[in-house]
């Protein structure tokens, strides 16, 4: 699983409603996710990235299990007109930073990347 490893303390201090998931799951979730952030840009702060970014993965597929993610919620329906139209979120309208603003995970990891683009605070 290669360097997932080390985003292990940094995911359990950050996600802690995770509490209960074995290490062995959340380390699955953290190789699986490593590949979508880049340690050349993160630098030192790489690990609090990876395990912000697990988190926000893990949070969207409960949420999935959940809610159905990814279908869009019904607005209105009309009897007589036989119509029905779709609601779209502000994911739908954001492509990749509106899908991160889906959790508290994900907006913290854009924080931390704006932050370093930015030059911090």
């Amino acid at each position: 699983m290669g360097h997932s490893i080390d985003a292990l303390p940094y995911f359990r201090v950050l996600a802690t409603e995770f509490s209960q998931k074995a290490d062995d799951e959340v380390n699955i979730w953290l190789d699986m996710t490593k590949n979508m952030v880049s340690r050349t840009f993160f630098g030192h702060i790489y690990p609090q990235a990876l395990a912000l970014m697990a988190a926000h993965r893990m949070k969207l597929a409960e949420m999935a299990e959940k809610h159905a993610i990814g279908i869009a919620p019904v607005a209105s329906i009309s009897e007589d007109g036989a119509s029905m139209s779709f609601a779209l979120n502000q994911t739908d309208l954001q492509g990749q930073d509106g899908l991160l603003m889906e959790t508290a995970y994900g907006r913290q990891y854009l924080e931390i990347k704006r932050g370093i683009y930015g030059g911090g605070v």
